[in-house]
């Protein structure tokens, strides 16, 4: 592809900052997806929220008793919303038979948005209710404390054992390792377990390293933070079926997370440096979010970092449309996405 001039953004140097976790989970994918990560830290108000599943939110903290309060929070509403969304489309059918067919669709439009209201809430009813059977079908997990493999068990099943799903309150930190996390939700019991959960949106659920890293270091800013706390499980979710992996967190996986958390911050100094982050040998960037390019816009497209935009490095994409990305601006370069693969 032609490389087009663009006219650079200045990227200034600002002081190291805390790792988040999930930077670090982006570094064991890719070690420029770790730098690019590290670099947008701070610019979505939550991390690990976010790609959500939509009509989700009345599952604020995947909790039975949230669900039920929910419910009976909704329901008095839903009633009141169907039964005039039914009184208004009879008066309409009988208006439009024997009387002004203007004056029932006038009545129909001011009816619509009521019944769209009803059925919206209905929907909703129905989802709680499809998920506290689940629940109710569930039986108590209990985790085998010798496994060494992750064990695959259902949401509710955790919940059932007595475990309550929580959303921390503040972010989690161990100045001594320059680490910060916020964990997507914690499985709390009442002997002083902590187990960190991750959630997953993707195709093909299965454990992978960087989940492993990330659980394990959540597992250390658990002890470290909650002093007595006891984090030896780390729970990888799946929030569309509620499919779990419980992963087994021992000393050596945290060490191991600590160690690669060192070569992190051994890559983040380099690229402060200017020397520039090597391309994996096994390019991951087919899928990677940080290589997908989009349309190159002056002024409004450009990649953003903690310190600034910086300069685009835009390309001729498809229709000799400019397009860029995070990582080709970043490292100059054009990550191999699955973008350049088709026509389409």
């Amino acid at each position: 592809m032609e490389q087009v001039e663009c006219q650079a953004v200045t990227d200034d140097s600002a002081p190291p900052s805390p790792i988040d976790v999930t930077s670090l989970g982006s570094y064991v994918f890719c070690k420029r997806a770790g730098v690019i990560a590290y670099k947008q830290q701070g610019l979505d108000s939550d991390s690990e929220e976010a790609p959500r599943v939509p009509n989700l939110s009345y599952l604020p903290d995947f909790s039975v008793d949230e669900l039920r309060v929910r419910f009976e929070s909704l329901l008095p509403p839903f009633l009141r919303y169907m039964t005039t969304s039914v009184v208004g489309l009879f008066i309409v059918w009988m208006i439009a038979r024997y009387g002004s067919v203007s004056l029932s669709i006038l009545i129909l439009i001011a009816t619509l948005p009521i019944a769209w209201k009803a059925l919206a809430d209905g929907l909703m009813l129905l989802s709680i209710l499809t998920e506290l059977a689940r629940y109710k079908q569930a039986s108590p997990a209990v985790l085998d404390p010798t496994a060494t493999e992750p064990l695959e068990v259902m949401w509710y099943d955790l919940v059932k054992a007595g475990y309550k799903p929580v959303k921390p309150r503040g972010r989690l930190e161990d100045h001594n390792l320059n680490l910060t996390g916020h964990p997507w939700r914690l499985l709390q019991s009442t002997d002083g377990v902590r187990i960190p959960v991750l959630n997953y949106n993707g195709e093909n659920f299965q454990v992978r390293d960087s989940h492993e890293m990330r659980l394990a270091l959540y597992s250390h800013l658990c002890k470290f933070c909650m002093r007595g706390s006891s984090s030896d499980w780390g729970i990888l979710l799946n929030v569309k079926t509620k499919r779990c992996f419980a992963i087994p967190i021992d000393d050596n996986l945290r060490l191991n997370a600590t160690l690669e958390l060192d070569f992190f911050s051994k890559v983040l100094a380099d690229d402060r440096e200017n020397k520039k982050t090597p391309i994996p040998a096994l390019t991951p960037c087919e899928n990677c979010r940080f290589g997908k390019p989009r349309p190159f816009q002056p002024g409004k497209s450009e990649t953003i970092f903690f310190a600034g935009a910086i300069s685009a490095f835009p390309q001729n994409g498809r229709n000799e449309r400019l397009v860029h990305s995070d990582c080709g601006d970043k490292f100059e370069w054009l990550p191999p996405h699955r973008y350049w693969q088709s026509d389409e």
